[in-house]
């Protein structure tokens, strides 16, 4: 691992002034220095850990060999390889889906997020999914509520662009509705059980994976939101055995809060490691780890001075010791939901919204249990509103693409990241023994020879050699 820079190659007093003085050109170079510091003096971990990971583990060796109908081989057949799908998942919650006031900005929509994602977060909060008991919200002409678009319109989307959908989340005690018996256990643990019983009737086999809890290490934050079942000791196992009875196929996901560097700081003492090994040990069925990654600076304050409390999502060591605890656990790996702020609003700020997104999407993406990466709020002013009528989330401009739905910088650089620097488009020409040899990102491909059209995958553990028969 490369060793991490201890002291800062920055006059911090220096950079509040550049912060404070009013002036856009010196903020924006301040945010940039305090952003980038550490990715800049890790430069090595890049190059020595982060890039050899991901051509190691992200991609498989494949031979293609094209024979005659007779099995004869066909040697010097010129042929392109083009990759089609990512077997790894990049995703955003799809919380917009047919919630703009128009129908250009809903088509627009539409259109866009099955270009830039192949995995879409569906909201299952049950606040809003039966906000009056009985009258369930699943079918797609359901009652709108604003970013609760019903479960069946955002699955028949997801079916139609051949984008996967994932639950989030079947115990979230936090959002419930206010006709629940909150303080009677027994009556609120029959109801939760109907809940996981109507979803899983209706999505069980359905879904890409089902997060079961959501946040529970902030449980002692809700409040009055909660029930009866946040203070009892066996709920969170209770709500995996009650997952799996009902959900027994399906991938079953815990997802917390901003923890990764919490636990580089304090390994396995830290909290978020104990509680799920105190649920393994118990018994839990917990097939996915999810971590959230949301840099929600500027959301209670300025972001000129919130950005001194955020430095630690900006440090790539710490970001793989964290995720390298977890890991420890032998179970796939998942980014919940990231948001990373715009330190203005100028194409500058921007850039560096974009260069904060390449980086860490790197280091995800190098390691190997990490399977998916899911972005949050995907369109800037159209963030989660409190209670209160505030929108803490919006003040983050969190955002990848501008509310006229033009993208912004991160949106390209993550569609670029996917579509061309991991991405695989060969010409090659069979050898005499009609083979071509090469190496690709894991995916869904399409062979061209002779003007016809072949498909075959590269997947981790699948088949090296395939075997193609083209007519003469």
């Amino acid at each position: 691992m490369s060793i991490e820079s201890t002291k800062s190659t920055h006059d911090m007093e220096k950079i509040r002034e550049m912060l404070l003085s009013g002036d856009t050109k010196q903020k924006n170079k301040a945010y940039r220095m305090l952003c980038m510091e550490k990715f800049e003096n890790n430069k090595e971990l890049f190059t020595e850990r982060v890039e050899p990971a991901i051509e190691k583990y992200r991609k498989g060796d494949c031979t293609m060999k094209l024979t005659d109908q007779n099995g004869t081989p066909l040697s010097g057949k010129r042929i392109r390889i083009q990759q089609k799908t990512h077997d790894f998942k990049y995703g955003a919650n799809i919380f917009l889906l047919d919630e703009f006031k128009t129908e250009e900005e809903n088509k627009i929509f539409r259109d866009t997020f099955h270009q830039y994602f192949n995995l879409a977060t569906v909201p299952f909060y049950w606040a809003e999914l039966e906000p009056e008991q009985g009258k369930l919200r699943f079918a797609a002409d359901s009652p709108k509520i604003y970013r609760r678009p019903a479960p069946d319109l955002c699955v028949d989307y997801c079916n139609e662009y051949g984008v996967l959908p994932k639950l989030h989340c079947l115990f979230y005690d936090k959002f419930i509705p206010s006709w629940l018996p909150k303080r009677d256990e027994k009556a609120m643990k029959e109801l939760y059980e109907k809940r996981f019983s109507q979803i899983a009737e209706r999505y069980s086999g359905k879904m890409y994976e089902f997060e079961v809890t959501n946040e529970l290490l902030d449980e002692g934050n809700w409040g009055d939101a909660c029930s009866v079942l946040c203070e009892k000791r066996d709920t969170p196992l209770w709500a995996y055995q009650l997952a799996r009875k009902y959900f027994p196929g399906d991938t079953l996901v815990i997802n917390e809060s901003n923890r990764v560097p919490e636990i580089a700081e304090q390994d396995y003492r830290s909290p978020y490691f104990m509680f799920i090994e105190g649920l393994l040990l118990k018994g839990a069925f917990i097939d996915k780890i999810g971590i959230q990654n949301h840099i929600f600076c500027g959301a209670r304050g300025p972001q000129e001075t919130e950005i001194f409390k955020v430095l630690q999502y900006f440090n790539p060591v710490k970001v793989l010791d964290g995720l390298g605890y977890l890991a420890e656990f032998g179970k796939p790996l998942e980014i919940t939901e990231v948001t990373i702020p715009t330190f203005g609003e100028d194409e500058e700020a921007e850039e560096l919204q974009a260069d904060i997104l390449r980086h860490l999407y790197r280091l995800w993406f190098s390691i190997p249990g990490m399977e998916s990466v899911v972005y949050w709020n995907t369109v800037d002013g159209m963030a989660y509103v409190e209670p209160n009528g505030i929108s803490s989330e919006n003040r983050v401009r969190g955002g990848l693409f501008h509310r006229e739905l033009t993208p912004k910088k991160a949106a390209l650089a993550l569609k670029e990241l996917f579509e061309k620097e991991w991405h695989t488009d060969l010409e090659l020409v069979t050898d005499e023994n009609g083979k071509v040899d090469f190496r690709g990102f894991y995916g869904d491909y399409i062979l061209q020879a002779e003007g016809v059209n072949y498909s075959f995958g590269i997947h981790k553990d699948g088949a090296i050699e395939n075997i193609i028969e083209l007519e003469r």
